[in-house]
């Protein structure tokens, strides 16, 4: 059955010259690592379809998704914990190996697209097939790092820009298009990823102590943490839940909530 959603590819940029120029050994278990924190952080809304080499694809059906902002601000935290992950590599090694000393050269980007597709399983796979899909993995052949300047990206399709509904969020990333004989021109709104990892380490989070707190609340919820705070952040669904009057959203900042 033909479904409707998302569709991402995380791929890790340098991946092939890194193995031409590396220790094999050392060099496979650096990406084996990093796949596998790929995979770990490949959650809901996003679902596993399968690895490629250095590529994992993902799904997300439009069922699971309230906001379009859900999606943004988990390819941002996979490409967060991504970077952490090579930080921590190379400040944990002492090994003057090649493969250990070209770790920095190692970096993420993501494609993604929205449209029809259909799921077919193979045993633990789900396989991706259709013509949104085709255009898809066309997309991972471009010129946006040279074009851009970006090693580290999210490209977004104009189909996935619309979907995600964010249009300030959209008119900060730069625009790009691709063309490829049997698809034609392909628009495409790129997020400079460097940008989000700098902030994140700028970023610094307020803990209020337990002596200075006036009240708290804990309940546990048998949901998905980005569908709880999709329902609690969004004026509709919020009024439902609490009760309350409906309220308008303000202080966005590039359209997002945060």
């Amino acid at each position: 059955m033909s479904q409707q959603g998302y569709l991402v590819i995380a791929d890790i940029s340098g991946y092939t010259g890194y193995l031409n120029e590396s220790e094999l050994d050392h060099a496979q278990d650096i990406l084996r690592t990093l796949v596998e924190l790929l995979l770990e952080r490949t959650t809901s809304p996003l679902q596993l379809s399968r690895i490629e080499g250095d590529a994992v694809i993902s799904y997300a059906i439009d069922q699971s998704l309230l906001q379009g902002e859900t999606l943004v601000q988990k390819l941002e935290q996979i490409y967060v914990a991504f970077q952490e992950a090579l930080r921590q590599m190379a400040l944990n090694t002492n090994c003057p190996c090649r493969a250990c000393r070209n770790i920095p050269q190692l970096d993420l980007k993501f494609f993604v697209h929205h449209g029809h597709f259909v799921v077919q399983s193979f045993g633990r796979q789900h396989e991706l097939v259709g013509p949104d899909v085709n255009l898809l993995f066309r997309l991972t052949k471009n010129s946006i790092q040279k074009e851009t300047g970006h090693q580290a990206y999210a490209a977004y399709t104009d189909a996935a820009v619309e979907a995600l509904a964010l249009p300030t969020f959209a008119a900060g990333l730069t625009h790009h298009q691709e063309r490829y004989a049997d698809v034609g021109p392909v628009e495409v709104y790129v997020q400079d990823l460097a940008t989000v990892w700098e902030n994140e380490r700028a970023d610094q989070r307020l803990e209020i102590p337990p002596d200075q707190r006036l009240y708290r609340y804990a309940e546990t919820l048998a949901y998905p943490l980005d569908l709880v705070w999709d329902y609690i952040t969004d004026p509709e669904t919020r009024a439902v839940l609490f009760r309350s009057e409906p309220r308008s959203v303000s202080g966005l900042q590039d359209g997002r909530k945060g």
